[in-house]
């Protein structure tokens, strides 16, 4: 990583970052086992340096910031977000490593999987994408993806804009149709991702990785929810959650060495694949510690999630969606995912889409990316969103003390 050395960075913007760069790593980590990619997961263990600088320089800004008693029990929240961050991307890398030294699964076989439509894939620029806008790129190879990072030398530029300008040496990271991915990789003249034999022998073991990480990453979801709601209530949910973890846990390394697909070096890479998800749970933990200690968020926790790349927010029913179950709301074409609903001071976690229905005066928690800030904008005034957090607080308030 090198000497780090002190930079005038704001904390919201460090903070923003080390979120956006260790979700990231996150989503790297499991891809690059469960399409057995060491390309990938060579990029985990390079980001992971990027954020812990960051946490670095993040302790050192927050420090300086800290001039009175008020202000330090505020920071608390802040201090426990960025090291929970760490861990998160700490435990990504673990995976990572188990992608380059154990498990590895022929990504051949995992591209055969149903619902492995969607594939992320590493790529070089190199020839005729030199000097090019990301737009030209992709007109010139006639396919489109989502760039989700470059990463320039140490430098790492998250969603990068259609002009942005490819340099020599770049390094994309692409989403998309397996089509389109490999049109551009073959554009960029590499290797082009193909689909094979054998996927039925890893089948159990990738659904049950899925799983594991949908469970791990939905805690993370809830305690940045609880931050940004303020809400003990919610934060005493995902510790309750992680009690589920463990269970869950326990229960994937047994089925494990009961695979007989797996040969025993795999079946070590799924075990040390378990300890980590732990990890990301045990974060979740990390951030909503200082809630239910009785320390309130800082403010700037609500303005780092406003800003990020995955974002979340809070949405009330009016009368126009009474009865409506979440499938008939269409908040998922938008781009919106329901992670709760708050109904008569209580929290429902993760309700069925296609039997749960609304209510007038139901809160729903939606997570989203950047892009469709507009949508949730139209739904929900920016005042009214204060006003609903306002709400909940003074609910739970009464729940607790009257």
């Amino acid at each position: 990583m090198g000497r780090v050395k002190y930079r005038p960075i704001p904390v919201k913007r460090l903070l923003r970052r080390m979120k956006d760069i260790s979700w990231l790593m996150v989503d790297l980590a499991f891809y690059s086992v469960m399409y057995g990619d060491e390309e990938l997961a060579k990029e985990v263990l390079e980001l992971e340096n990027s954020v812990d600088e960051l946490d670095m320089l993040l302790t050192m800004q927050a420090a300086l910031a800290t001039r009175s008693v008020e202000e330090a029990e505020r920071m608390v929240s802040v201090f426990k977000l960025a090291s929970a961050t760490n861990a998160i991307s700490d435990a990504a890398a673990e995976i990572a490593k188990v992608a380059l030294h154990k498990m590895r699964i022929p990504r051949e076989a995992a591209l055969s999987m149903r619902g492995m439509d969607e594939v992320l894939a590493r790529a070089s620029v190199r020839g005729r994408a030199e000097g090019v806008t990301l737009r030209d790129f992709m007109e010139e190879a006639g396919a489109i993806a989502d760039v989700v990072a470059v990463r320039r030398g140490r430098e790492v530029i998250l969603e990068p804009s259609l002009d942005f300008k490819l340099s020599p040496g770049d390094v994309l990271l692409l989403k998309g149709s397996l089509g389109a991915i490999n049109t551009l990789l073959m554009y960029l003249g590499q290797e082009p991702l193909a689909k094979g034999e054998g996927g039925d022998a890893y089948g159990e073991a990738v659904d049950m990785l899925a799983k594991l990480r949908d469970v791990t990453t939905l805690m993370v979801d809830l305690a940045y929810t609880a931050l940004l709601t303020k809400s003990e209530a919610l934060a005493e949910k995902v510790m309750e959650l992680e009690e589920h973890v463990d269970e869950l846990v326990e229960d994937f390394q047994r089925r494990v060495v009961e695979l007989e697909s797996l040969k025993p070096e795999e079946k070590a890479g799924m075990i040390v694949i378990a300890y980590a998800s732990e990890g990301i749970a045990d974060a979740a933990n990390y951030i909503v510690e200082p809630l239910v200690a009785g320390l309130e968020p800082h403010p700037i926790i609500a303005d780092v999630l406003d800003e990020t790349l995955e974002r979340i927010s809070v949405i009330e029913m009016d009368e126009s969606d009474d009865g409506l179950t979440l499938a008939e709301l269409g908040y998922l074409k938008r781009g919106l995912r329901v992670l709760a609903v708050r109904r008569d001071g209580k929290w429902i976690v993760r309700p069925p889409y296609s039997t749960f229905r609304v209510r007038r005066g139901d809160v729903l928690i939606v997570k989203y990316v950047a892009e469709v800030e507009d949508v949730v904008e139209a739904l929900e005034e920016e005042e009214d969103r204060e006003e609903i957090i306002e709400d909940i607080q003074e609910e739970e308030w009464k729940a607790r003390y009257h």
